[in-house]
């Protein structure tokens, strides 16, 4: 075993009067695996011991017949729940979860005897959920399956548990419609079926649950890896989609405290009017298609701590009643909100609670804790970063992307907020609206009682001068950000004292004068963006003391002055900006020593001498317009440019024929033009043939040793003995120019592809696109007879013959997860990065290329763009290849990116499993029998471990292999609306650990 698990064993026994469950119990410890021998001293005499276990629960647990409360929880628990525990008639409480208990649940257990608590989360569960109405299910009160792999519909016969008060069904793969009978459990006080594939509409029956405290139905929070949120595409797996929108008569519940519903497909308006008597806490409707206004009375509502009405489409007027000060977090960010924000009154009260972040303590009244459990953990489940930053628990105030106009207002924290025990940190979004006026330096009041502040004002018409915007008597200040507003004067000095200050960004303004020197004190900057200003002066070499510094951007200012050489002391450098300047004499040879600068811009300067040689080599656009510059473009290639237009005689002829033929006869002129056009253009092209030669376009990073004759003479003109692959579009060698540097060679297969010209434009568009899990592409050559693709050589060979290597490292979850997560980047990246956008449409292992270290890198992307169209809608080959291909291809033959997440799913199934997507083992399930089947199988006869790898599954930490197996699981879904976007799938594995 990789790890053991540390865990609660206990039985609640009335010993001296069930003399033979004693006996059961130590036949019962005999059965179990106790490698730490932790039973040795627990005898007959004992009646409670904590300790722990691993193994199967022995089917003997049906004679304990005076066994009430039985807790194994977190232990490491394995094989199938025995069927004999159904029968325990005086079973209470019995609670399994946290192990890795895998097949159905015993089809009498939920409803039977007097079972009151029944919690089986976090196993690998599988199969429908079935409830025994036989003997009424009168006495049972907390149903838990959260986290298991259950299928098929929630059971309408949930309904006649009229005393169940938390009903717990997320992260499972429950689909169809939530039961309108769940309306006749009056007891019901906690409702979640978030991370499920559930749809239709969410029934008005619902309302009739009148004691409801906390309803879940989708479960997302979109923070990005800054803590800040992101935009309407989430990054977060959430595959409930409803219709309509949540039944108004839950609005008017004085029970009612979570309303959790954001990304479910909503539409609708809020309730025009809300009860005096509302309870709401929490109220999150963020990312669904409500429109209308906020209504004012919302603020009846006087418990609401938590607001997030993001990415709507509401409009009108923010309420000036609505007291946001006493929020933890506001977020109406991505909606059509106009007009002035108020000044909200300091000496204003917050009548209200004020949350309580801590988990409910342990608790006799179990109602109580499961409501404050969820009120406390939503706002942090399937989050990241959640409310935490630097270790302080974060209030956001989101106002972005909306249509504010006016002067920005003072914010501030309520009082009984910073009065309680915890720490904040405060975060202010007021980007992307139309405020017009100085914000002032008291923009935030009290900063010196937070732990940190984080304010973005960028995208506004903000006047006035830089010292009046920025707070500098904020010490606490870690992130200001206020692009592209009309700020202007000069850096103010005291820029020194914000020690904490981590991101500095003012580009797109009116800033003059010179950078102060004392930037060079703020040790824990990691960006500055100071470009598209009017300052001037040198640059400090200052800056070169900030050893967090990743991205420097001041370019397009009126700096002067050499770049100085003690830059290369701010290590951690990826991007450095710095064109569009007066810069002059040489680059210094000292940035070659910063091993992450990704980025280089120096173009439009004075600089003059030799261009160093870096550790990543950046395009020669970066040194464009210094003139003085020599050895400009070290990177072979780009100087052999292919003619764009024809030559000066060429261009003569095709103007003088139309002319003569002309003169002859006008009743041909037609005729005879377009017969000349037509031939022009023949020979338009062969001209183009010519004057490229034998030429071998490059981009930048090829080796000056890569051309026409150097390739053919490294292939062997193409031999079988430099062959080392065969695919769709070609058939790949391997060349080595000169000792020591290897490439790989894409021969295409000629009639497939474009016309020259055509393929020129297309090929040059992928030639510029990099990405770290990506095959780069160095150059081509295009010729009628011969097309080929030079790409850097990798020497781990692919994917495919990697997951059937017999050398164990295929079975090792690290690496399995770092080739998995670096494929999942270059898709993200070609899908949402990438200009224009990029489907891959033929994911499989063989196109998945590994280094030394066991790195992926994504090949032949783009070059389905690259085939004849009369090919695009008619060969499977575009769409992928069988096994592979997304199943909406056969009905619709479309595909998009959603076909690449289907393909990527299937590659996931076999890294885990060790098996190919149509492996011959699946033969005896019959023909076409797919691995993506043959996984829904094994999970639907409750054998989900079963998908991996006897090793894999053995050594592999179980919880991050489960969740693998979960993202796969969804990312192979038929239905396109419940299939996840790359994005989500990218997220989702950052989620899991190494």
């Amino acid at each position: 075993m990789g790890f053991l698990w540390f865990f609660l064993f206990s039985f609640t026994l009335s010993l001296s009067n069930s003399t033979p469950d004693s006996t059961v119990l130590l036949s019962f410890k005999n059965s179990f695996d106790d490698p730490l021998n932790i039973l040795s001293t627990w005898n007959s005499s004992s009646s409670h011991c904590s300790c722990g276990f691993s193994g199967e629960i022995p089917a003997v647990i049906g004679d304990l017949k005076f066994l009430e409360v039985l807790q194994l929880q977190a232990n490491n628990f394995s094989g199938q729940i025995p069927v004999q525990i159904s029968s325990l008639p005086s079973l209470t409480v019995l609670n399994l979860s946290f192990n890795s208990f895998s097949g159905y649940i015993p089809v009498k257990l939920i409803g039977t005897g007097g079972l009151k608590v029944i919690d089986l989360s976090n196993n690998l569960l599988s199969g429908r959920i079935s409830v025994d109405n036989s003997r009424g299910c009168e006495f049972l009160t907390h149903l838990r399956l959260s986290n298991n792999f259950l299928s098929g519909n929630i059971p309408p016969e949930i309904g006649n548990c009229k005393n169940l008060r938390t009903l717990l069904l997320d992260y499972n793969l429950l689909q169809g419609k939530i039961p309108a009978e769940i309306g006749r459990i009056s007891e019901l006080r906690v409702l979640d079926v978030s991370m499920n594939s559930l749809t239709d509409v969410i029934p008005n029956e619902i309302a009739n649950c009148k004691k409801l405290s906390a309803l879940v139905l989708t479960n997302l929070m979109d923070f990005g890896s800054d803590g800040k949120t992101s935009s309407m595409d989430s990054f977060r797996g959430e595959f409930n989609v409803f219709d309509l929108g949540v039944p108004v008569e839950l609005f008017f519940h004085s029970s009612l405290q979570v309303l959790w519903a954001p990304r479910a497909n909503l539409r609708g308006r809020l309730p025009a009017r809300w009860s005096e008597v509302c309870s709401l806490r929490v109220l999150n409707l963020g990312q669904n298609y409500i429109d209308g206004v906020i209504p004012e009375n919302i603020v009846m509502c006087k418990n609401l701590t938590f607001l997030d009405l993001s990415s709507n489409n509401l409009s009108g007027y923010l309420p000036w009643q609505l007291h946001v000060p006493c929020m933890t977090y506001f977020n109406i960010s991505r909606n059509n909100i106009s007009g002035n924000i108020q000044t909200y009154n300091r000496k204003g009260s917050c009548d209200g609670t004020v949350i309580s972040y801590g988990l409910a303590s342990s608790s006799v009244d179990m109602d109580h804790t499961w409501v404050e459990f969820t009120y406390a953990n939503l706002p942090f489940r399937g989050s990241k970063m959640g409310f935490m930053i630097d270790e302080s628990f974060a209030i956001v105030h989101d106002l972005s992307w909306n249509c504010f106009t006016g002067s920005v207002p003072v914010f501030f924290v309520a009082d009984q907020l910073l009065e309680s025990n915890n720490t904040f940190s405060y975060r202010l979004l007021l980007n992307n609206n139309m405020f017009n006026g100085s914000s002032g330096r008291e923009l935030i009041s009290d900063c010196g009682k937070l732990q940190s502040v984080s304010v973005n004002l960028s995208d506004n018409n903000i006047v006035g001068g830089m010292g009046k915007v920025f707070l500098l008597d904020c010490l606490q200040l870690i992130e200001f950000e206020a692009a592209y507003n009309r700020i202007e004067g000069s850096i103010d000095p005291g820029i020194g004292n914000l020690t904490t200050l981590e991101r500095l960004d003012f580009r797109g303004n009116r800033l003059s004068g010179s950078l102060p020197n004392l930037l060079g004190k703020l040790k824990k900057l990691r960006w500055i963006s100071l470009g598209e200003n009017n300052l001037s002066g040198e640059i400090p070499p200052e800056l070169g003391q900030l050893a967090s510094l990743k991205v420097l951007d001041l370019s397009h200012n009126a700096l002067t002055g050499f770049i100085p050489a003690t830059l290369a002391n701010a290590s951690n450098l990826e991007t450095v900006l710095l064109g569009h300047n007066r810069l002059y004499g040489e680059i210094p040879s000292s940035l070659s020593l910063l091993s992450h600068l990704t980025v280089l811009d120096l173009s439009f300067n004075d600089l003059s001498g030799p261009i160093p040689s870096l550790q990543h080599q950046t395009n020669c656009s970066a040194y464009r317009g210094n003139e003085r510059l020599y050895n400009k473009c070290p990177f072979s290639g780009l100087s052999s440019e292919v003619p764009s237009y024809p030559p000066p005689k060429y261009q003569k002829e095709r103007i003088l024929k139309p002319v003569i033929i002309a003169t002859v006869t006008s009743a041909s002129v037609l005729l005879c033009m377009g017969v000349i056009i037509c031939q022009l253009r023949r020979k338009r092209v062969r001209r183009l043939g010519t004057l490229r030669g034998k030429v071998v376009v490059t981009f930048a990073d090829a080796p000056k040793e890569l051309n026409y004759d150097n390739v053919v003479r490294a292939t062997g003109n193409f031999s079988l003995g430099n062959l080392i692959g065969t695919g769709g579009f070609g058939s790949t060698y391997k060349a080595e120019l000169v000792p020591g540097c290897h490439v790989a060679v894409k021969r295409l297969y000629i009639g497939r592809f474009q016309g020259i010209q055509q393929f020129d434009a297309e090929i040059r568009t992928l030639g510029r696109i990099r990405h770290k899990n990506l095959v780069t592409l160095m150059g081509y050559y295009a010729g009628e007879n011969e097309m080929f693709l030079i790409y850097n050589y990798l020497s781990g060979g692919n994917l495919e013959t990697f997951i059937h290597d017999k050398s164990g490292e295929n079975e090792q979850w690290p690496v399995i997860y770092k080739i998995t997560v670096g494929i999942a980047q270059a898709l993200a990246y070609l899908h949402y990065s990438c200009v224009p956008r990029i489907v891959h449409r033929d994911i499989k292992p063989s196109n998945i290329l590994l280094d030394e270290n066991l790195n992926a890198f994504l090949s032949d992307f783009g070059l389905a763009r690259l085939l004849e169209v009369s090919e695009t809608h008619a060969t499977t080959d575009v769409a992928g290849t069988f096994g592979y291909v997304a199943p909406e291809y056969a009905t619709t033959c479309r595909v998009s990116d959603k076909a690449d997440v289907y393909s990527f799913g299937v590659v996931i199934l076999e890294l885990l499993s060790g098996k190919k997507s149509l492996d011959p083992s699946f033969s005896d399930y019959g023909n076409g029998f797919n691995i993506v089947e043959w996984t829904k199988m094994l999970i639907k006869e409750g054998r989900p471990s079963a998908v991996f790898s006897a090793e894999l599954w053995e050594t592999g930490p179980r919880e991050n292999l489960v969740g693998m197996l979960r993202l796969a699981y969804a990312s192979t879904a038929e239905t396109l609306l419940v299939r996840p976007s790359m994005k989500q799938v990218l997220e989702k594995l950052k989620q899991l650990k190494t």
